[in-house]
This record gives structure tokens, sequence and C-alpha cells, in this order.
């Protein structure tokens, strides 16, 4: 059994935090550069990683998709079966805008045989679990997020 979680850049973000752009405040907070980091801020790059997870894993989530472009782009290019799943981060750190984001859409796809009752522990589709700051960097996801999409996936 195969399974994969992806955490792709928020769409139209990657090069400021993962590539040469600014990150925060004079370049805090932002993660290791990566090159090819701009190609995330690409629909199409988003659209391949579901068509790659579809095809090269039998269960799988996919995070990163928080603000209203992103979630298009997803909802639009998810297979049947995947279930979309909350994860409510209290303790967000506030952005720019009027409107703070403090959740975040999870898209799990369960293997198949694994999301009827009784075929593992029962798991909520929605955690409430506030950010991690212990990494210091952007986008990274406290334990018990992590432990929530395995339970998920079974």
């Amino acid at each position: 059994m195969r399974l994969a979680i992806a955490d792709p850049p928020y769409l139209g973000r990657a090069n400021r935090w993962y590539g040469a752009g600014r990150g925060h405040r004079g370049g805090r907070g932002r993660a290791a550069a990566h090159e090819a980091a701009a190609e995330w801020d690409d629909p199409a790059t988003h659209v391949a990683l579901i068509e790659r997870l579809e095809a090269e894993y039998d269960g799988w989530a996919v995070a990163g998709c928080a603000d209203p472009a992103s979630t298009r782009v997803y909802e639009a290019a998810l297979p049947d079966g995947v279930r979309r799943c909350v994860w409510v981060k209290g303790n967000a750190i506030p952005s720019g805008s009027r409107v703070s984001g403090k959740w975040e859409p999870v898209y799990v796809k369960m293997p198949e045989g694994r999301s009827a009752h009784r075929t593992g522990a029962a798991v909520n589709d929605v955690l409430i679990a506030g950010v991690s700051y212990r990494h210091n960097y952007v986008g990274s996801k406290p334990y018990p997020w992590t432990h929530w999409v395995l339970d998920m996936l079974g």
C-alpha cells in the first residue's frame, strides 16, 4: 500500500516564502530557498500534483489550499471519492487582510476499503489544533495534524 501526504506552498505565494521572494519583514520566516519554488505559483503545477497522487498512490492527502484561488484550483481537479476535511488553526497569525483565515481544507483520498465503518478507528473530519511555531518557518504543521491525517488514511 502506497500512501502520500503533500503540503505544497499556497498558490501565488511559493516564491515569496520558499524562493527568492521577500518572506516577511526583511526575510524572516522564510524556509530554505528552493530554485524551483516559483513553479508552485502556477495553477497547472497543483493540478499535476493531484494527477500524480491519483496515479501513483493508493491513498493520499493534500494540504496548503487555504486561500480562495487555491481552493478553486484543487476542487476543480479532484477526482471522485476525495473528502474535504477541515483543519481549524485558532492561533494562526493574522494576515494583512481584514478577514483572518483560521481554517484550511485538507483533501483526503482514502485507500479502497478503508473508509467503511469498522475498517479502523473512527476519525473526525475536523481537527482543531494550533499552528506550531517551534519549527520557525512558514508552513510547518503541528504533530497532531500529521497524526490526524495518518489516522484518516487508515
